[in-house]
């Protein structure tokens, strides 16, 4: 049960960084909130994504017997990059250049994330 939560969760991983990564493009491209036609369906899929992510990430926590009170510094470190991501589909509307430093912040963020997840995953 817990590789088909992963699955779903990665699922919810790919949708979240494509979301991102066409904001990204349109906003180092010149364009604007108003000018980006996919706004919507990006935003929507940005949260979609976060969704997935969040519950079944906590799914896969739960199908280890992780009870919430048990969660460790780990799982409070990925949820901080859970809400960076969340936030991050409107940092390079808000904040003038950002869109480029996002570019590599971001990709680097999930790396750690996907690090921290391994890395206790390996030590069950």
């Amino acid at each position: 049960m817990l590789s088909t939560y992963v699955f779903i969760h990665l699922i919810g991983v790919l949708v979240l960084f494509m979301a991102l990564g066409g904001t990204f493009i349109h906003v180092i491209n010149g364009g604007t909130k108003q000018t980006n036609v996919w706004a919507k369906p990006l935003a929507a899929l940005h949260g979609a994504g976060l969704l997935v992510i969040l519950v079944f990430g906590l799914l896969g926590l739960v199908s280890l017997g992780i009870k919430p009170s048990d969660f460790n510094m780990w799982v409070f470190v990925k949820l901080l990059i859970w809400l960076f991501m969340g936030a991050a589909l409107v940092l390079p509307y808000k904040v003038k250049g950002s869109a480029k430093a996002l570019m590599f912040v971001v990709p680097l963020l999930g790396a750690v994330a996907a690090y921290i997840g391994l890395f206790y995953m390996m030590r069950m």
